[in-house]
């Protein structure tokens, strides 16, 4: 063996022996049981809040955090959707929106709501993602073990968009 691969050794070796030491230790302080917040408490935490002295520094922060707040589940999140290039007949499923209950998104299918994971009923495909514009489903052929992914793009209803017309008057 030679010297190179010996230090290497000896390093792999030493890491692995502070990685050990780092997760045998356990924390560094000892956990707190936290008392459930009651509606005293609540009170407490809203009064120490408005006593709290904020510099105009984070209350601008704090003000351009909330007005720019959004419920959008979609927000920040990189798209996943692909299209998959096995199944070019495949316009007969219709994705015509989603809806988020709690923390969950379900996407609406058919007419059927679905969340990721789910099994679709017409079919052997899987909803693995569900995007604002479309949703990303995965079969896998039975035959090679072969993974496909189709997209659905969202299809809006006409009846539901407000149409204006302008009239002018003489």
């Amino acid at each position: 063996m030679e010297k190179r691969e010996k230090v290497l050794l000896g390093l792999v070796a030493a890491t692995a022996l502070a990685a050990g030491i780092t997760l045998l230790s356990g924390p560094s302080r000892p956990t707190v049981a936290s008392a459930p917040v009651t509606a005293a408490g609540l009170d407490d935490v809203v009064r120490d809040m408005e006593r709290a002295k904020l510099t105009p520094e984070l209350t601008y922060r704090l003000s351009v955090l909330t007005q720019n707040a959004t419920l959008d589940p979609f927000y920040g999140r990189v798209s996943a959707i692909a299209q998959d290039n096995a199944s070019q007949g495949g316009d007969e499923m219709v994705y015509s929106g989603y809806m988020k209950i709690g923390n969950k998104l379900f996407a609406v299918i058919d007419g059927i709501e679905y969340a990721c994971g789910d099994r679709l009923a017409d079919g052997n495909y899987v909803l693995s993602a569900i995007e604002k514009n479309a949703v990303l489903l995965e079969r896998t052929d039975s035959a090679n073990g072969r993974k496909y992914t189709k997209r659905i793009p969202l299809v809006e209803d006409d009846a539901d968009k407000i149409r204006v017309r302008v009239v002018k008057q003489r």
